[in-house]
């Protein structure tokens, strides 16, 4: 059954405007409206500002934390959110879970074209390592950064860096090539995302027009790539949101080929349900989550 949070929280998204057609969105404003005071820290968490050559970022840290670090890379289509914006969920997982947390400020697009922001993740992935041995570290994002999160994988493993204890991904999108059926049949049921997936990121990422064939590239598309020697994955989405074909697709070539993987599947709740840890269905998936991490 559906939380009343959850209903809540479609409720609002359902209500927030809509550009008007043919209106340019205003990345830039929207940033300043989600530029919001943050949630007062949890006793006992501490908050620094880092810099991981030269990229800003946020280390939260709790004494007694000793199972590990997450590195978070959050969402909002490579183009709005900051680590700031996720500490809802950052400081929840090392105020809960017993791993300390690191985010990212990554360069946003339309002003930054890709791959400046997965080139970004993995330099700071580098600087990281400088300090963190890679089986400490967990790969997670939501959404956009869910898939920079797989994406990031791959690349460290193309280029023969020290890859992560596991990767978690929620509600990523992993596969802007094909139309899968949620990118249109979930449109009236995803109210945060509406049509954006079925329009593409492309016009946004690239300040050129692309061939189709270029969204097969596995870093825009993890699906595309080869997954062998990555380590576990556990991934996550709304079977109501428009991204929910992308989790199933990936999770069933993962299975198909013998990776390390699990899935968490939850009922009509928003996308990116689990960075908002007062919904009880993100409270589960996280707990699915940690408790999958603890077992590797």
């Amino acid at each position: 059954m559906q939380s009343i949070q959850s209903f809540m929280m479609n409720l609002i998204f359902r209500m927030m405007p809509h550009d008007k057609p043919g209106e340019a969105h205003d990345y830039v404003a929207e940033r300043k409206r989600n530029d919001r005071e943050p949630l007062k820290c949890p006793d006992g968490v501490t908050i620094k500002e880092i810099f991981l050559n030269d990229m800003s970022g946020e280390h939260l840290h709790k004494d007694g934390n000793n199972k590990g670090l997450v590195f978070y890379i959050h969402g909002g289509g490579f183009t709005t959110g900051s680590a700031k914006e996720r500490r809802m969920l950052t400081q929840y997982i090392v105020d809960h879970y017993g791993y300390d947390c690191i985010a990212i400020n990554y360069r946003l697009a339309p002003e930054n074209k890709w791959p400046l922001q997965i080139e970004d993740c993995y330099s700071a992935y580098q600087n990281l390592l400088k300090e963190y041995d890679s089986r400490d570290v967990i790969f997670m994002g939501e959404s956009a950064g869910a898939t920079a999160a797989l994406s990031l994988g791959l690349l460290a493993k193309q280029r023969g860096l020290a890859l992560p204890k596991a990767i978690v991904a929620f509600s990523p999108a992993t596969d802007q090539y094909e139309d899968l059926p949620s990118h249109k049949g979930n449109i009236k049921t995803d109210y945060m995302l509406r049509d954006a997936v079925a329009k593409g990121m492309a016009d946004v990422l690239f300040d050129h027009e692309v061939d189709r064939e270029v969204l097969k590239d596995p870093l825009l598309s993890p699906y595309y790539g080869d997954f062998n020697g990555l380590p576990p994955i556990f991934l996550s989405a709304s079977d109501s949101e428009t991204l929910y074909d992308d989790t199933i697709v990936l999770y069933e070539k993962l299975k198909k080929e013998g990776h390390i993987v699990e899935k968490d599947i939850r009922h009509k709740v928003c996308h990116a349900y689990q960075m908002m840890p007062f919904i009880p269905e993100a409270r589960k998936t996280l707990n699915r989550c940690f408790g999958f991490l603890d077992n590797l």
